[in-house]
């Protein structure tokens, strides 16, 4: 094994657990509502939850609120989970207004409301109605003279619920049509709470969708037509973003006629100055902005600083990471607006004047952004001096483009022995879309093709993580692990199938009579177990859990010696497994990948998989196209008989 990867210190793939019978969280609440005492239904709830950091979002919420209480702490976190698992489920934030009312933080209460408000919808009736009750209840308390309000107090001063969260939340499960709904649904339930502008206009700006902006100008143009800082303001920024500056200092300088010191209007002139390249205006603008205290402000002091070539105190600024983020989104729209000499200066001037002293982290985005820009040598340059061990993984990336992995594999070996992420941390996942947009055919073999360029997709997702991540592609091998083949399993679709069953079809019959034995076996097992025939499942939903119980497991009938033999054949899940989720919450793979993607990158905890879902869609439309109706089952389900045989079992089950 590969010293890199044995520094994880991972020693197993943490399937073995799967064999264990496990609950699902239906089953949990179910069995839960059946104890009666309230403290061992606490117990039996946290016994079971206190390691469980995704999905289970009604137990959890059913836990919070048994503690609410006396654990305010532990019940927001497990409340905070479900949040993530469902960022638009007003009932979790229903719960957290509870908690907040249970303790005196009364304007987190009517915060959190606010978003239970925006999120329900006309099936959200008793919510919404026990809402009202607790909105009544804290006006009421308010009212009292002399009531303690602990909304600012050491642990409620941060936990206030952030619209912007969930509509990024959205955006990360790649749930964008609902991030473009709920955005707008925000403004319509609160029209004139001009916050609300900047948190859909900061959630647009993450999209690649000219509509959508286009849309929300419009909109603005109609709601806010009387108030005309807030929507020049709003409609400046929107042409600041697609990247049409002229207009943008237009729109803007109406809010300065209005209002000549407006700090917002004078920001995005000044960069739109930047970005036309004209220095003097730029200047000139930058020098009338009274500076708030917001990361983008302080970006633009260091970007003016270092255009005008200003030295500044060598001391370490606080909040840095986020201030040099915002720095790398203007010299990406310099680079984009084909202003590269003025990126390279500014770019220079930090260097030479010391900045990296006071934003260490810049240094690591500017090399970055030079390598996804496939400027290898100015990126390596650009490290020098650095002493960050973020250096070591970002060396091994670039020598991994060059194909030089031994060299990669020991600044790998450098960056983990001084940096490894702690045991309780996990990840973000930021889905990526297969670009599966193809005409269905009903012709078999054209859909063959298809399959075909999602699988080279997904190969080419993989070995770009690979690069990034300093992902171990022969992971497997190098473990000596096949427990994905042995302690899990893959559910396929039926154009799946039938390219698994085009190459069986063409090997010979030895193969094909072992892969239908061992088949038949597996199913033979299920039968003897369960008393029932293991289905095809089909339609819309169906609870895997239940029809495939996670204690039963069997060896894929394509495992051969120590090697898949189905591999350049095998289907979607077994090729990104570990380098997915299907819904952006729960990752997709076994310890050995969790832990190469955790500790990959300390600059962020935003990991990049494939949106598994994506393909399942797609497979989803091709089935539809050519059965009828989607339907999946195991591998072995699917071969243990004859393809004839199969095709007469899905016909009499349509």
């Amino acid at each position: 094994m590969k010293k890199s990867l044995e520094l994880l210190g991972v020693t197993s793939s943490g399937l073995e657990a799967s064999i264990e019978k496990k609950k699902n969280d239906e089953n949990l609440v179910n069995e839960a509502a059946l104890i009666s005492d309230l403290d061992e239904r606490e117990k039996f709830l946290l016994s079971f939850l206190e390691k469980k950091t995704h999905g289970y979002v009604k137990s959890k919420c059913l836990l919070a609120d048994l503690i609410k209480s006396k654990n305010p702490a532990y019940a927001c976190d497990l409340v905070m989970s479900a949040c993530q698992a469902e960022p638009v489920n007003p009932k979790n934030y229903l719960l957290f207004a509870e908690i907040a009312f249970e303790h005196k933080a009364w304007d987190i209460v009517l915060f959190s409301l606010d978003i239970v408000k925006w999120l329900s919808d006309d099936k959200s009736v008793l919510v919404l109605n026990h809402a009202e009750e607790l909105r009544q209840k804290t006006a009421e308390l308010i009212n009292q003279s002399n009531l303690e309000n602990n909304s600012n107090n050491a642990f409620w001063k941060n936990k206030k619920p952030e619209k912007f969260w969930i509509l990024e939340r959205l955006y990360y499960q790649s749930k964008l049509k609902g991030l473009i709904r709920f955005s707008f649904k925000l403004l319509n339930t609160f029209p004139y709470e001009i916050q609300n502008y900047h948190v859909v206009y900061s959630a647009f700006t993450l999209l690649d969708d000219k509509t959508a902006i286009l849309d929300l100008y419009k909109h603005i143009n109609k709601i806010l037509s009387d108030d005309n800082i807030n929507k020049n303001l709003y409609l400046g920024m929107i042409h600041y973003h697609l990247s049409e500056y002229d207009k943008a200092v237009q729109v803007l300088n109406e809010v300065l006629a209005i209002k000549n010191t407006h700090p917002n209007a004078l920001l995005f002139i000044s960069l739109s100055y930047l970005i036309m390249g004209n220095a003097e205006k730029f200047s000139e603008s930058f020098n009338k902005i009274i500076p708030g205290y917001e990361p983008q402000f302080i970006a633009l002091y260091f970007i003016y600083s270092a255009f005008m070539g200003a030295s500044l105190d060598k001391a370490q600024f606080p909040n840095q990471k986020m201030i040099s983020r915002e720095i790398i989104e203007v010299i990406k729209k310099l680079i984009y607006s084909k202003r590269e000499t003025t990126a390279e200066l500014l770019i220079q001037r930090f260097q030479e004047l010391g900045y990296f002293a006071v934003l260490p982290f810049l240094q690591l985005y500017i090399a970055e952004l030079l390598i996804k820009n496939n400027e290898l040598d100015k990126a390596e340059k650009m490290l020098s001096g650095c002493i960050d061990e973020e250096v070591h993984r970002i060396k091994a990336w670039i020598y991994r483009i060059r194909g030089l992995e031994d060299s990669a594999e020991k600044e790998l070996i450098l960056y983990r022995q001084k940096y490894l992420p702690d045991k309780d941390m996990g990840f973000h996942c930021k889905l990526v879309n297969l670009d599966l947009n193809y005409q269905i055919s009903e012709n078999t073999n054209e859909n063959f093709k298809l399959l075909r360029i999602a699988f080279e997709q997904t190969k080419k997702l993989i070995s770009i993580f690979d690069m990034e991540y300093g992902l171990n592609s022969m992971t497997c091998v190098e473990t000596g692990c096949q427990d994905c083949c042995t302690k899990t399993f893959p559910y396929v679709s039926f154009i799946e199938y039938s390219y698994m069953n085009d190459w069986l079809s063409g090997q010979s019959d030895e193969i094909k009579n072992k892969i239908y034995k061992v088949s038949r076996d597996i199913v033979n097992l299920y039968k003897n177990r369960y008393g029932k025939e293991p289905p095809f499942m089909h339609g819309e939903s169906f609870d895997l859990n239940k029809e495939f119980p996670t204690d039963f497991v069997f060896e894929c009938p394509f495992l051969g010696d120590n090697k898949c033999n189905i591999y350049e054949n095998r289907p979607f899940t077994c090729r990104a497994y570990s380098y997915g989720s299907q819904d952006g919450v729960r990752y997709k793979g076994c310890n050995y990948f969790f832990e190469q993607f955790k500790g990959a990158n300390k600059l962020t905890d935003v990991r990049k998989v494939i949106n598994m879902a994506s393909f399942f869609d797609f497979a989803k439309k091709i089935d539809e196209k050519l059965i009828g109706k989607r339907i999946i089952a195991p591998i072995p389900v699917w071969f243990a008989q004859s393809y004839e045989e199969t095709l007469e079992k899905i016909n009499r089950l349509l």
